[in-house]
């Protein structure tokens, strides 16, 4: 009886324990099942909130717009990147230029586009809209004007791309393009300040009144960047002529807007300012269409007349018979004078070339046909010399009985 008891109750136990567990994992299950569809609840209501919120559609706006902008411009970036290829290979392409357009100015003013859309399909409080217009001012600003700017360098490049462009002369405006660059930020700033409505006119009277201040302390820089509008137009010389100035020389490397850079002759580069070299007198010799050479010789005085009148001859025939270029022209060959120990011949002729080594390689085989051919004709050259005339004494004293007897 007592062990049927011990079990019984050992039962109850086991049933209550298992009863109380299974209410537990009930009343936690209960609770799960609440919170989650709580959850739910409040995310269906978030996003009810959201979709019928007035930021919705300009936010989806903005966000898909600019995901197609971005795909669009890594197409763009493909599609360049294997047309410059191409052009490095010598095809020139017109497509370049107009896919370079698009990503680098249409894109752009394209996402411009879209934000202002957007801003105008949103109403915001007064505070809130005046920060939204200036911050929408200040991209506006730097779209357009970076636009302006990659307009100018594809017309730029798009001129000098062309196979009859002057490659040289874009190296000449490189320094004029960054400054009207310069020049069109400096333009939007005001524009942006006047748009935020700052007194403007205030602002330019004082750099009005401080341009002048600094204008007279840096005298100097501007007369250096006219200088340079003056090399610019009027084109004395461009890069890689070969000039002369004062008693420096050498050849034009680098035209900027302070200073000029010249490699002269002796190897070194000469830094010298725009004003100093247009003042001065410049002898550009690559523009030099053909060559005046003037050279003189002198035989002795020994020579005989017949000989002398040949060597006009010589020396034209000689010249006729230049071989290293053609288009040698002799202009003339004369007796010019009696020297002191010599008697002259000068002559001119034209080398057609501004090369100097060509117009040293003619001189230099006339001399050594010249020498030739008065070795030839049994002709000396005159050198320095002089000659002295002494009188024996018997002679002298011979002279002075002639004198007495008469």
């Amino acid at each position: 009886m007592v062990l049927f008891r011990q079990q019984v109750a050992a039962l109850i136990s086991y049933l209550l324990y298992w009863g109380v567990y299974l209410t537990r994992d009930l009343y936690e299950s209960y609770c799960y099942f609440y919170l989650c569809l709580n959850g739910y609840l409040g995310i269906l209501h978030y996003m009810d909130a959201i979709l019928n919120s007035k930021y919705t559609i300009p936010l989806c706006l903005i966000l898909g717009g600019s995901v197609i902008l971005l795909f669009l411009n890594l197409i763009l970036k493909s599609r360049i990147k294997k047309l410059e290829e191409k052009v490095k290979e010598g095809k020139y392409s017109i497509p370049l230029t107009f896919y370079r357009f698009i990503q680098r100015i249409a894109v752009p003013l394209l996402f411009l586009g879209l934000l202002s859309i957007a801003i105008a399909m949103i109403s915001f409080d007064p505070q809130i809209q005046k920060i939204v217009k200036i911050i929408f001012a200040i991209i506006m600003t730097f779209i357009i004007v970076r636009s302006l700017n990659k307009t100018l360098e594809l017309a730029f490049s798009r001129y000098f791309e062309k196979e009859w462009a002057n490659h040289d002369r874009e190296k000449n405006i490189r320094p004029l393009l960054s400054l009207i660059k310069f020049l069109f930020w400096i333009v939007g700033i005001i524009i942006l300040l006047a748009n935020l409505g700052l007194d403007v006119s205030t602002a330019i009277t004082g750099l009005g009144v401080g341009g002048i201040a600094v204008a007279i302390a840096a005298q100097g820089i501007l007369g250096d960047l006219f200088s340079y509008f003056v090399i610019f137009f009027d084109k004395p010389f461009e890069l890689g002529d070969f000039i002369v100035f004062g008693d420096k020389m050498g050849v034009v490397e680098s035209i900027g807007i302070k200073s000029i850079r010249i490699r002269v002759l002796t190897g070194e580069l000469l830094i010298i300012a725009n004003h100093d070299l247009t003042d001065s007198r410049i002898h550009n010799f690559k523009q030099m269409q053909k060559r005046r050479v003037v050279f003189s010789i002198g035989v002795i005085y020994e020579t005989p007349p017949e000989k002398l009148e040949k060597i006009p001859t010589i020396i034209k025939d000689i010249i006729a018979s230049v071989e290293t270029i053609p288009g040698i022209i002799c202009d003339r060959c004369h007796f010019n004078g009696f020297g002191n120990f010599s008697l002259n011949f000068e002559t001119v002729y034209f080398v057609p070339t501004n090369d100097y080594i060509t117009y040293m390689n003619v001189q230099q085989e006339i001399y050594f046909k010249l020498f030739r051919a008065f070795a030839k004709e049994d002709i000396s050259f005159a050198y320095p010399t002089q000659l002295v005339y002494t009188k024996d004494d018997s002679d002298a004293s011979e002279e002075s009985d002639n004198q007495s007897t008469k």
